[in-house]
């Protein structure tokens, strides 16, 4: 039996989507960012009704009351350890550094239980999606860079450690380290989500029976290429802007660190310094390298997604995406976020309609597409 060939179809507009994202941002504000279940909800369901798959629109049908629910469980528990971890005083950094410890050796699960909701609500033709995988799946496909992101959380409390002692070589050693760990690492981790999801998301009893076109040294060089650019963007742009601030307020950098557990307003300077030096850093993040590795994985995981009745095809312009995404971050940027709704609509067109699904007829029963391109299963 012959596939027949259906492009992925966006319909979404800038001039619909914008009034959406402007009730949540006012939403997110007033409620200081309480409100974030009902506008990621609202953004997805919009996302995924305007995306059709054969002629059929994608389904999101998380509820919000719960997530907020669930979040408000673990920001209490969350605040009630950071609360008893700043009553210990000068050890209050060993504190932070021991729970994002043990929240950084829990985080494949955290992700696969993710994954997991997120596709449990996500229907299409009516049928929901799930993952074909367990925990133990999880460790194995994404222990490799948690393990690293551990590495670099301890090298980066040293760090904090070694300054707070006035060893200042020490301390730059450990933070060049953290960095660099945390620069591959997170990159890689993302890969190798990304890859467990193709592997082990499923449709009913379609799920992928095809070789991912990415080995494990691929995924690694991948991710050492992003995290070259990420370390630039800490070299060029955190530590030039967050030393012009230590050097502008006449704060001492060490000394913000030793009260920051303690001490509220110590904690807000040192917020001040910071932040505009890792905004800088996240915006060329996501206008340069994120949509390289988004782009290439998107390319490479899609096409070798297949099962007998189903599969997919991806072909990203990248000099297309790459001047997309750096036009639409520098219009965000002078337009404090005015611009995003177009820059959001404008790239997801672009990425959804370079996917393709090859589809046998009988799956889809008397509603297959009669424009479309033909091909052996």
């Amino acid at each position: 039996m012959q596939s027949v060939r259906h492009p992925v179809v966006f319909t979404g507009e800038a001039h619909t989507y914008r009034p959406l994202w402007r009730r949540n941002v006012l939403l997110l504000c007033l409620t200081l960012g309480l409100s974030f279940p009902w506008a990621l909800t609202s953004k997805l369901r919009y996302l995924y009704g305007h995306t059709q798959v054969a002629g059929h629109a994608l389904g999101y049908h998380a509820k919000p009351l719960p997530m907020f629910l669930g979040n408000l469980v673990g920001m209490v528990l969350l605040n009630a350890l950071y609360y008893g971890i700043a009553q210990m005083g000068a050890y209050a950094w060993m504190g932070v550094a021991a729970l994002q410890l043990l929240m950084a050796a829990a985080l494949p699960f955290m992700l696969h239980g993710f994954l997991s909701f997120q596709l449990m609500h996500t229907s299409w033709r009516g049928q929901r999606l799930h993952l074909a995988a367990g925990h133990g799946d999880a460790w194995r496909a994404m222990a490799l860079p948690t393990l690293l992101y551990i590495a670099s959380g301890v090298m980066a409390v040293w760090a904090v450690v070694m300054l707070q002692a006035n060893h200042r070589e020490l301390a730059w050693l450990y933070g060049s380290l953290a960095v660099t760990g945390f620069c591959v690492g997170l990159p890689l981790l993302y890969v190798q989500f990304k890859r467990y999801q193709h592997r082990h998301a499923a449709w009913g009893s379609v799920r992928n029976q095809r070789e991912l076109d990415l080995s494990h040294g691929q995924s690694l060089g991948l991710s050492v290429k992003v995290g070259l650019l990420a370390w630039l963007a800490c070299v060029l742009l955190v530590l030039p802007l967050t030393w012009l601030l230590v050097d502008w307020t006449g704060w001492e950098l060490r000394d913000l660190l030793g009260r920051t557990g303690t001490d509220g307003v110590a904690g807000l300077n040192m917020a001040l310094v910071l932040l505009p030096g890792v905004f800088m850093g996240l915006a060329w993040m996501m206008a340069l390298p994120y949509p390289y590795l988004g782009a290439s994985l998107q390319n490479r995981l899609w096409s070798s997604t297949a099962h007998e009745a189903l599969r997919f095809e991806s072909e990203v312009p990248m000099r297309a995406l790459m001047r997309l995404s750096a036009r639409n971050w520098l219009w965000v940027v002078l337009t404090l976020g005015w611009y995003y709704p177009v820059a959001a609509i404008a790239e997801a067109r672009l990425r959804l309609q370079s996917v393709a699904v090859w589809v046998r007829p009988d799956l889809l029963g008397d509603d297959s597409a009669t424009d479309a391109t033909k091909s052996p299963a």
